[in-house]
């Protein structure tokens, strides 16, 4: 009778131990399945193409992304789409998150063979995002403190409705020529690439068949201009636009 009492008393202490031990785990968030009811997933997405052994890496002002430390910095994973090349990757974050972030080109032992010039990208969670829902930045490669501003060009010419002609562009700004009540529209693209030989190939492709429709083979082909300067025009209907395009 004292024996069967002594394992009764060892068995009741083991199922003890290991009830709090599970309910632990439950308040950590440690078992296998459960995420953080706080975290809003974060994805990438660039498309540029790396000479073989290169790898592209965004790093930001934050831990997550190495604090400016390229070495620490999130690796991305190329993919083609059509023929394009892609490079993309994730990170899990806390809702209200934001930070600068920057794109780098490294070898294989994460060395920088170059990286984005101009102004630092600009993360912040957009309002009312939801726990567990993912949101992907779409970036374009910026080439210098004057170069294409990607994310304002829509807003601030393209969408503009009127333009004045006595105004002077400067190089990686695209000009529209708005005719009152015209069909099409005169649109000039214009980027200052100061990285590449004046004997490379530009092209922008986008949304409209004058731009290809995506494929860089029927895209536009702009043309030197000097000064590290490539530009081309294309008159293109009203009823085409909003256009999206990358160079």
């Amino acid at each position: 009778m004292n024996i069967l009492k002594k394992i009764i008393k060892i068995n009741y202490k083991f199922f003890l131990y290991h009830l709090f031990s599970t309910i632990a785990m439950v308040n950590l968030g440690l078992i296998s399945g459960n995420k953080s009811v706080n975290s809003v997933k974060i994805s990438f997405r660039l498309p540029y193409l790396t000479q073989w052994g290169q790898s592209l890496l965004v790093c930001g002002s934050v831990p997550v992304l190495g604090s400016w430390n390229v070495k620490k910095g999130v690796l991305l994973t190329p993919f083609h789409e059509g023929t394009e090349l892609v490079w993309s990757g994730s990170i899990t974050v806390p809702k209200g998150f934001e930070c600068e972030y920057t794109y780098y080109v490294v070898d294989d032992k994460k060395n920088i063979v170059r990286w984005e010039m101009g102004k630092k990208h600009e993360l912040r969670l957009p309002e009312g995002v939801q726990s567990g829902q993912e949101i992907e930045f779409r970036d374009l490669w910026q080439t210098g403190s004057d170069a294409l501003p990607f994310r304002s060009a829509f807003r601030d010419v393209i969408f503009r409705q009127s333009w004045d002609s006595s105004i002077t562009t400067t190089a990686g700004v695209n000009c529209i020529n708005l005719e009152p009540e015209a069909e099409s529209i005169l649109v000039q693209f214009k980027v200052f690439c100061p990285n590449i030989e004046k004997d490379t190939s530009i092209y922008v492709i986008g949304s409209n068949t004058k731009l290809g429709q995506w494929k860089v083979e029927n895209g536009l082909k702009l043309s030197y201009a000097g000064e590290y300067v490539w530009l081309a025009e294309s008159v293109i209907q009203r009823s085409d636009f909003p256009i999206r395009y990358p160079f």
